[in-house]
């Protein structure tokens, strides 16, 4: 545990009790002492503090009547009050003011270090959570932000404005064109203390789709050997995330707009009705107003709150050199590489593919030319281990002018010569074992015996 962590600051004008208090948490805290509130602020200027002791009576007065300015110092720090004159009126005052907890002296140190442990986890936690949301935010810019002009600088727009509200969001787009990411950027910027919580409604279980979602009582079906709690009750207090809406069945639709409609549902086999709030948003990349669509006109309109539509990669290739810059920088944590950026004649090859995966396959490219690259920067020949984005059918329509195609028939040309020499020079390197070669490569056994049968090797 970092010292910033725990560190303990207590403001007491009373020198033999602050120090003997301190002597005593020192051995789990690092303890800072401050005899006035002016001191305190002082400290407080300077250092992260997990948790505040403090004493009612101070050379400048009650300290009840100064908690909500001291806690404006360090909102992350707990306040817990320590006086030799406890009354209820001064407990119930400073627990109103913002304080967590109230001891009067002799202090109970056993109770004291007990609170302090559970009171300085939390603080850690709840840091952790605020870096992990800044990093969902940062995220949510290099894929949302990149354009300075078009549907995605509407989005940009929008969400800070309606993440903190309650309306559900509807996200609709070409399947791996960042759906989640929104969700995620949206779920970081409303404030609310619960998790999100993402479920994708395509990969549950036909069969046990309502006891995935909804849970089940002990004896519910054959197999229900124990209660077991649904998915989307764990995302009370927080946002459920229903990707892949369209996918649902007709009852479980019936009984998610019940859900969304009165707050309340039933367990499988339970007669009691559960209630949970939670904040919702829906993805698909279907057409869920079609008549054809099987999915419910009722639901449709229930969860079509505010609605964002991502545009495919193909139509922003625009962003595309920033967003290959966000992968390589997370390629490069994840695999311990010093990648800097793209050569020139890679990034137009990568401009004229028209990317039907969209944002998650250029995702996986730049990660797999990550991986197999020698050099700081990605050449066309580290894009070897992607053939698909040099096929010419695959070709962006709008950039296959004349000279656009002799230019990828170029690059196919140079990059199959590259690939050649890769494949000779793994071969001697490993003295012919084309097991030991296909894994110096990062390819298959069967690939590498179609390339060598491609190139006449």
């Amino acid at each position: 545990m970092k010292k910033s962590d725990n560190r303990i600051l207590i403001i007491d004008d009373e020198p033999n009790f602050a120090e003997s208090l301190a002597m005593v948490l020192e051995d789990e805290y690092v303890v800072s002492l401050a005899e006035s509130l002016t001191a305190a602020r002082r400290i407080l200027a300077e250092q992260s503090i997990a948790v505040i002791l403090l004493d009612v009576r101070l050379p400048e007065g009650n300290s009840v009547d100064h908690l909500k300015k001291l806690h404006a110092l360090q909102p992350a720090a707990p306040i817990v009050m320590l006086t030799a004159h406890g009354t209820v009126e001064n407990a119930v005052a400073a627990l109103k003011q913002g304080a967590v907890d109230y001891y009067t002296k002799p202090v109970d140190i056993p109770k004291l270090k007990r609170e302090l442990r559970i009171l300085v986890d939390n603080n850690r936690l709840s840091r952790q959570v605020k870096v992990l949301r800044r990093q969902v935010e940062s995220q949510a810019a290099a894929v949302f932000n990149a354009s300075p002009v078009g549907a995605m600088k509407h989005i940009m727009e929008r969400v800070p404005l309606i993440a903190p509200l309650s309306i559900p969001v509807l996200i609709t787009g070409e399947t791996g064109t960042g759906k989640e990411r929104l969700a995620q950027w949206i779920h970081s910027l409303s404030g609310v203390s619960g998790e999100l919580v993402a479920i994708n409604c395509a990969t549950l279980p036909k069969d046990l789709v309502e006891s995935e979602l909804f849970g089940h009582t002990k004896g519910a079906f054959s197999g229900a050997v124990t209660h077991k709690e649904g998915l989307i009750e764990r995302a009370a207090g927080g946002t459920l995330f229903l990707d892949e809406i369209g996918e649902l069945v007709d009852n479980v639709q019936a009984k998610l707009l019940r859900l969304l409609e009165s707050g309340a549902f039933f367990r499988v086999g339970d007669n009691r009705e559960s209630r949970v709030s939670f904040r919702l948003i829906a993805a698909t990349h279907k057409n869920l107003s079609d008549a054809n669509s099987g999915f419910r006109p009722d639901l449709y309109f229930r969860i079509n709150g505010i609605r964002f539509e991502l545009p495919p990669l193909r139509e922003r290739l625009q962003d595309l050199p920033v967003l290959a810059r966000f992968f390589i920088d997370e390629a490069n944590r994840a695999y311990l590489k010093q990648v800097t950026d793209i050569e020139p004649r890679a990034m137009t090859t990568l401009q004229h593919y028209h990317w039907p995966g969209n944002i998650r396959e250029l995702k996986w490219v730049i990660h797999r030319a990550v991986v197999v690259a020698g050099r700081e920067h990605l050449a066309l020949d580290d894009f070897s281990t992607s053939p698909e984005i040099f096929d010419r059918r695959a070709i962006h329509p709008v950039n296959a002018t004349p000279q656009g195609k002799q230019d990828i028939m170029d690059v196919r040309s140079n990059v199959a010569a590259l690939e050649r020499e890769r494949i000779t020079a793994a071969l001697a390197m490993a003295n012919g074992n084309k097991t030991e070669a296909a894994h110096t490569l990062g390819i298959s056994v069967r690939t590498l015996h179609y390339k060598l049968k491609k190139y006449s090797l």
